[in-house]
This record gives C-alpha cells, structure tokens and sequence, in this order.
C-alpha cells in the first residue's frame, strides 16, 4: 500500500502546487484560460500525435478496451440516471447533469498523469487515453448533451441539437489531433526530426502542467456554502466506486486482451470527473453544485484510485 501512495502521490503533490500557486497568485485568475488552452491544444494533442505517429495502425486501437469503456460507461450512465431520476426523485436537468458527473472522468488531466507514473509504459498511456478519449466524446458526451437540451425545452429543435453536438465533436482539438496521428500512422511517413523533438518536448511536460492546472481550476471554484451532501455523495459514490466497477465488470466478461490495457481501462474509469464539470453545468443553474462536486470528488479521490491501484497489483 505504501509503494501505491508514493506512485501516485506526484500527482496529487503537483494538484496541491497549482492549488496553492493560485491561492498566493502566482497563477493569476485571468491567465487560467491560457493555461487550459496550453494543455488542451498543445501538450495533450503532442502527446497523441506523437504516440500515433510512432506505431502501426493495428496497434492503435484494442477492440477490447473501446467495448469495456463503452459498455461500462454506458452502462454507468443508464444507473445513474435511474438513481437520480426514479430513485432519488430529482428533476430531469439535475438528473443529467449528475448522470454526467458519474460517467465521464477526467481521463486527460487525472487519468493520464496517474496511468503514466503506475504503468510506467508511455505507448499504453498515450494510446488508453486515445481510446477513452474517443469514447467520452463521440459516445457518452453527446448522449449527455442531448439529454439536457432535451430537458430544458429544446424538443422541436432535434435537427439543431444533433447538429450542434456534430459540430462540437468536429471542433475538439483532442479528436482532430488523433484523426492527424492515425493519418501519419496510416501513410507511414517519418516525421522530421525537428517535429518530433518538439513533440517530445512537449509530451514530458503535458502530464505536469495538466496536473498544475487542475489544482489551479479547484482554487477557482467556489463551493455553494449549503451543500446538498446526499446528491454529492452520491455523485461520487457513482464516479468513483460505480462507474471503475461497471467498466470493470465489463473486462471480466470480455475475451481476455492485454492485460496492460485491462488495468489501464479500469484505472482511466476510476478518475474524478473532468474539469469543465461547473462550466458545463452553469448553462443549467448547475455550476455551485458541480463545483463543490468536483472539488470533494478530487479530494476523495486519491484515496479511491489508491484503492484501485491495490486492488490491480499495481
């Protein structure tokens, strides 16, 4: 157990370093936009394109791991939305919004920088959070969006909310790096040496500067001072024990895959959800409570994924 804290401690050191440089304004409130952007268009899609341009196309996807993600998302997703919505009674918005909360994990700021230092294989790292990736944002986001524009009266407009979820998929810088990796993969070109030292570069500072970034992100946030603890915790309860259990279910059911990919599917799934949590959710009156959902879920979460990691022999 104490070999799986300081493996995994380094992630939460460097959460705490960006909280506590936002709190002394080392990272001014303004500058957090540009941090995220950083990370989201340039260290993480260094980190796919670089990984994908190295391999062959039949190694960049197992078949196995997109069916366990998927289903066990999906699945998570379809008993969160009975929990919340039949079972706890709340109204079809706050319903889908936590459902959400539940089902998608921060597999680029948490789940990355945590698969990287306890698996120890950059290709498997690179190539998980591709996959996890794809299925978040083609899969479970879309059904997610569709279901609140549903739920806030947008009912004649299916055409519009299709389109407009299409576009956004389209648009993710994550998605338009892996389709520019896959394209190098398949035309078999060597990238210049230039090129791929930039990628490089930037691929060793992704992890750390996302990690910094999160922390900064949960400085900003501004928990509601009356906190609705039955719906938070069941949030967390659903992100951080349900959905790593339904996924890994799904892995126990599937013909066996590489077992690296196994442990690396259920450890992306065991991540706090992401970090657009609140951002998402004001749209939809939403953001107080996604905020202090994010930020105790984050918390919790070190003790959960350490538990995970256990549990795997990691």
């Amino acid at each position: 157990m104490l070999n799986i804290l300081l493996t995994i401690s380094p992630v939460f050191i460097l959460i705490g370093l960006g909280y506590f440089a936002f709190k002394r304004e080392l990272i001014k409130a303004e500058a957090m936009p540009s941090l995220g952007n950083i990370v989201l268009y340039l260290a993480i899609p260094a980190v796919m394109i670089g990984g994908l341009s190295k391999i062959h196309i039949s190694e960049i996807v197992e078949p196995y791991f997109l069916l366990a993600y998927g289903l066990g998302s999906l699945l998570n997703l379809l008993v969160a939305i009975v929990l919340t919505l039949k079972l706890k009674g709340n109204p079809f918005t706050q319903s889908a919004i936590q459902s959400m909360g539940m089902s998608i994990p921060n597999s680029m700021f948490v789940g990355f920088p945590v698969l990287s230092l306890s698996l120890g294989l950059p290709e498997i790292a690179s190539l998980s959070l591709m996959m996890a990736v794809l299925i978040e944002n083609i899969l479970i986001l879309p059904i997610v969006l569709m279901l609140l524009e549903y739920s806030v009266g947008h009912k004649s407009n299916s055409a519009n909310i299709l389109r407009a979820v299409a576009l956004r998929i389209v648009k993710n810088p994550l998605i338009i790096s892996i389709a520019m990796g896959v394209a190098i993969s398949l035309v078999g070109i060597a990238l210049p040496k230039p090129i791929t030292q930039s990628l490089d570069l930037l691929t060793k500072i992704s992890a750390g500067l996302a990690l910094l970034f999160i922390g900064a992100a949960l400085a900003n946030i501004k928990p509601q001072e009356k906190q609705p603890w039955a719906d938070i915790s069941l949030v967390m309860l659903g992100k951080l024990i349900l959905h790593p259990a339904l996924v890994a279910l799904c892995v126990f059911l599937l013909p066996n895959f590489n077992q690296n990919f196994q442990q690396a599917v259920i450890i992306i799934a065991a991540a706090p959800m992401m970090s657009i949590y609140p951002i998402l959710g004001e749209r939809y009156g939403l953001r107080d409570f996604c905020a202090s959902t994010l930020f105790m879920t984050t918390l919790v979460s070190f003790i959960s994924i350490s538990i995970v990691l256990l549990l795997l022999g990691r």
